[in-house]
């Protein structure tokens, strides 16, 4: 039979330590994995919202458009909300690993992944990446409006992020002095999910805090109650102790 060449083990990726550029690239990865899901949330609201300017009655279609941009706004919130309690959690993980490092000079557990800790800028940049394609077509939309392309980038741009395009078409078709307002506007309405995202993720971080504070102030408390009731068993037992030493001074009388 044939030897065969033993197996090498697989090198483990420390992602407690990354260089520069690692933990760069990782918080890249992290923020567009946190920015799929309340981009989708913003397009299918987008698809509803593009498929309710059929309805002839105005006042109707747009409402129903108003309700479907307060529902992509919600999602947004939840989900951040969501994200920064999860992050909390790692950060005050990490926290603890970090302490015991310094305090035994060992290195923490490898597996904690750094680029998914808390911070209160991440929150932000989450809202950021998600408007990448609101900047790109808002822009396309603006310089080539009028024109056969315009027409189809504005199209796209209904389907894919008509939450931000879709209101100031209502503003052109219905509001005559804004018959000419210019497509570089919805580049304003990336303000939007980049503010919700932000203060959501905080506020989930908030919320996670008060959580844990709350939980502590439990256990102190049952904790003190557990030791009260120690204390008042020993003060029992040495007044019942003390009790029985002069019953049997008395009997020695």
């Amino acid at each position: 039979m044939l030897n065969e060449a033993p197996k090498k083990p697989k090198k483990r990726v420390d992602y407690s330590h990354p260089n520069p550029w690692q933990y760069f690239w990782r918080l890249q990865k992290e923020g567009w994995r946190r920015a799929v899901t309340p981009a989708l949330m913003y397009f299918f609201m987008s698809l509803i919202m593009l498929a309710l300017q059929a309805i002839e009655i105005v006042w109707l279609s747009i409402t129903l458009g108003i309700v479907c941009i307060a529902a992509g706004i919600f999602f947004n919130a939840h989900l951040l909300l969501h994200f920064g309690e999860a992050h909390y959690d790692i950060f005050v993980t990490g926290e603890l690993y970090r302490k015991r490092e310094q305090e035994e000079g060992t290195y923490i557990s490898p597996d904690h992944h750094l680029e998914k800790e808390y911070r209160p800028w991440k929150g932000f940049f989450i809202g950021f990446l998600m408007s990448i394609p609101v900047l790109i077509l808002g822009i396309l939309a603006g310089a080539l409006d009028g024109t056969n392309v315009g027409g189809g980038v504005l199209w796209a741009f209904a389907m894919l992020a008509g939450c931000a395009v879709v209101p100031f078409t209502w503003l052109r078709n219905y509001v005559p002095s804004m018959a000419n307002l210019s497509y570089y506007w919805t580049i304003a309405t990336i303000l939007v999910p980049i503010l919700v995202s932000g203060v959501f993720y905080i506020l989930g971080a908030y919320v996670n805090r008060r959580k844990r504070a709350k939980k502590e102030a439990r256990e102190e408390a049952v904790r003190a109650a557990a030791e009260a009731a120690r204390q008042e068993r020993l003060n029992h037992e040495q007044t019942e102790a003390q009790r029985i030493k002069t019953l049997q001074s008395k009997k020695k009388k």
